[in-house]
């Protein structure tokens, strides 16, 4: 009766929704309404934060940005200013942004955006509404990039670009130079996405130029304006960039029989190549992953495996077209297990190949081959991927997937050491991102194993400005296997028995959020009120796990 009881609530909950709601999916017209006309340059541009080239003063001004957070009705009241131009090798932004100097800096890293008080530039070179990139700044100069999909940002992934920021009384001031060898477009294409987002720490606020409804980030792309060329960039020729490694050591151990110095080397070499402006070709030859950034460390309670997300630059350009499969954290591909155990130790990779992108309006594609050396103790292995998507309408796609594993011995594959998986998925939003539903299905294959082998998830969700909620279930297989993916809650962990053991389940996630925005509150910014269930049934029906909780949050200014 408990189960039943429980079941009956998430799937209660989720109901309420469309009781309340209007099933109303309006079209995003902001590139209709909100239009930069860009123009060259036509003198050098010196880029010092001071804007006294003669290109400044007659670039059109963009200004009269919105509030985006906590409230999308009215505009900022500490605005914003933004100019551009663009030369044969760079984009350029002058950005004014008044207010007093208190301002904001909680840390000077790089790739430390959403802390202080900042600005940054999205651009979708396609204008496809599902990728593009983001370049920020902070008032004392601090640098992030980052790549952007649907739904989020990689700020692991670094480029080289350049910003100059100057601070005055009432205002400070920017002026970047993004290069177009930074990121991939189309030749010819007239019109880009583009929106600007300012971040107003010291008053708790987010301004955008292009309006972005406040249940959504200020870097959604669904919401960008246009980005019109008055010549449209042409392709710099063929982008290419190799970068080389030697390295070397010397050791000594002096509590062994051998005492004396012991030297090691090693190289390689990594290139990117730009077969199109949207279409990249990554290769590595024994890579050297060291300087790559650490891991947060995690101490593990629990009795899952913890997700860590990639941070190799290799993997990370056009990422999403093969890790955005299965339902987080459950991914049947997940490229830390290609050159990293499960502990996060090192197995050496010998070569590789990726190339992925865009192929055209529609599609979007990634193909990638890895493999790493064997030992005495370890198969060499060859880790291989397809996977396609197909854009339908502005914001839904179809898109799939073939992974295979393979183990070999030499030049010999082991003929029942492999593992494969072929997922097929389907996202359906709203042209205005309110609504959406999603569902996939992915096959395992394995030798000898040919029962309880799927992966099955689905779910709904709506994003009002006031009501919010969403409901996911999934069915995962008690013999499903990911070789190149990651699986987070099939393998249990018993502190008893010291076992790890398999229990396929059932699980269904959901809730119900309201959210009240008092305007004329002096000190509260918005209360969010909501309910959350989420149940896990083992794969013969009986209840592994459930909580159910009420919330109340405050954020004020």
């Amino acid at each position: 009766m408990q189960r039943v009881a429980l079941y009956h609530r998430s799937i209660l909950n989720w109901c309420l929704v469309f009781i309340c709601l209007p099933a109303i999916a309006a079209e995003n017209d902001n590139q209709e309404s909100y239009q930069i006309e860009i123009k060259r340059a036509q003198s050098a541009m010196l880029l010092d934060g001071l804007f006294d080239e003669a290109d400044w003063a007659e670039a059109q001004v963009y200004r009269d940005f919105w509030l985006n957070q906590p409230i999308d009705s009215k505009r900022a009241d500490r605005q914003t200013e933004v100019r551009m131009t663009y030369d044969d090798r760079f984009i350029y932004l002058a950005v004014t942004l008044y207010g007093p100097d208190d301002y904001v800096i909680q840390t000077l890293k790089r790739d430390a955006f959403g802390e202080s008080d900042e600005f940054a530039v999205f651009l979708d070179p396609v204008n496809q509404r599902t990728n593009g990139y983001g370049f920020g700044v902070n008032a004392l100069g601090a640098q992030s990039e980052a790549l952007m999909t649907v739904n989020d940002g990689d700020p692991s992934w670094d480029n080289k670009w350049y910003s100059e920021t100057r601070t005055y009384p009432d205002r400070w001031t920017i002026e970047m130079a993004i290069p177009f060898k930074s990121i991939r477009y189309e030749a010819d294409r007239k019109v880009w996405g583009i929106n600007f987002l300012r971040l107003d720490a010291q008053h708790n606020e987010s301004h955008v130029w292009a309006p972005v409804p406040v249940q959504f980030e200020g870097n959604d792309l669904g919401y960008t304006g246009a980005l019109i060329w008055e010549d449209p960039p042409q392709k710099l020729g063929t982008n290419i960039s190799i970068i080389p490694y030697v390295t070397g050591n010397v050791s000594q151990d002096l509590e062994a029989v051998d005492t004396s110095l012991q030297f090691g080397y090693n190289a390689g070499v990594d290139a990117k190549i730009s077969i199109t402006p949207s279409l990249n070709l990554d290769i590595t030859v024994n890579p050297d992953f060291s300087q790559v950034e650490v891991d947060q460390q995690v101490t593990n309670l629990t009795r899952f495996n913890i997700f860590f997300p990639e941070r190799r630059n290799f993997f990370l350009e056009n990422a999403d077209i093969f890790n955005n499969f299965g339902a987080f954290p459950e991914q049947p591909f997940f490229s830390r297990s290609i050159g990293l155990d499960r502990s996060g130790q090192t197995i050496p990779i010998l070569f590789g190949a990726r190339l992925s992108g865009n192929l055209n309006k529609q599609w979007r594609a990634g193909f990638m081959s890895m493999q790493t050396k064997g030992d005495t103790s370890r198969y060499a292995q060859n880790y291989s991927a397809v996977a396609f998507h197909r854009r339908i309408g502005k914001r839904s796609l179809i898109k799939g997937m073939l992974l295979n594993r393979q183990a070999f011995d030499g030049l010999e594959s082991v003929a029942d050491d492999y593992g494969r998986n072929a997922a097929l998925e389907g996202l359906y939003s709203s042209d205005d991102g309110k609504w959406q539903a999603w569902g996939g299905y992915i096959q395992a294959f394995r030798e000898a194993v040919t029962t309880k082998d799927y992966h099955l998830h689905g779910g709904f969700a709506y994003n009002g400005k006031q009501f919010r909620s969403f409901l996911q279930v999934q069915h995962m297989g008690e013999n499903y296997s990911a070789d190149m993916g990651f699986i987070g809650r099939l393998f249990n962990f018993n502190p008893e028995t010291g076992e790890v053991m398999r229990i396929g389940f059932t699980q269904i996630s959901n809730n119900l959020d309201y959210y009240i925005f008092p305007e004329a509150s002096e000190h509260v910014n918005f209360h969010w009120s909501g309910l959350e269930n989420y149940v896990w049934f083992n794969s013969d029906g009986s209840l592994n796990e459930w909580y159910t909780r009420l919330r109340h949050f405050i954020f004020f200014k």
